[in-house]
């Protein structure tokens, strides 16, 4: 019985990597398109002439693609569940806009009249259709580049060290003394001169 046991664990590795450990792909290319135009019309913006203009491609790109990494690793039941959530999100314009269009052939506007349709939905499960979509494809959309910045944060992406301001001198400006940038105790002057 141990030798079999043994036997197992040298077969799995020689087949490599555990189902768990491997990224892979969690969307179809059809849902792929689905989710890639639910965030172009999520991270859209206004340009200076008021116009809906869209997201850049890596920003579509990059929250696309966590989804589609997080679903790869997740079982064969969250998958065929959100491809589920995929053809709801493709196939409701009709009953929630009167739209006679797939949402990823709607125009901009229109997907984004769709979207906040649903978000203000009466019913949950049109609103939680939507945060299926939004929560993990947003997230990773503001972790990186121009749209990390409109957070407020002062560094490049999460990962990225903090800038703390108080650390550092301004270009120009004398180094404090060794107990001033610190916090730390300073010398008053007295009111009869020296001590």
């Amino acid at each position: 019985m141990q030798e079999n046991a043994g036997e197992g664990a040298r077969e799995r590795a020689a087949r490599g990597f555990d189902r768990l450990d491997r990224p892979g792909r969690g969307l179809s290319p059809w849902a792929r398109r689905v989710a890639w135009s639910a965030a172009e019309a999520m991270l859209c913006d206004e340009d200076a002439r008021g116009e809906l203009a869209p997201p850049g491609a890596e920003v579509c790109e990059r929250a696309v693609a966590a989804l589609d990494l997080s679903l790869g690793q997740a079982s064969p039941e969250t998958r065929r569940g959100f491809a589920l959530l995929a053809a709801c999100l493709e196939l409701l314009p009709l009953f929630v806009i009167g739209a006679f269009s797939r949402m990823s052939r709607l125009s901009l506007d229109r997907r984004l009249a769709y979207l906040e349709a649903l978000e203000s939905s009466r019913s949950g499960l049109l609103a939680m259709l939507l945060v299926a979509f939004k929560v993990p494809m947003c997230i990773p959309a503001f972790e990186e580049g121009a749209e990390f910045a409109l957070t407020g944060l002062d560094r490049e992406s999460t990962a990225a060290r903090r800038r703390l301001p108080g650390l550092r001198p301004a270009a120009g400006a004398p180094a404090a003394p060794p107990g001033e940038a610190d916090g730390g105790p300073r010398a008053q002057p007295t009111a009869g001169g020296d001590a």
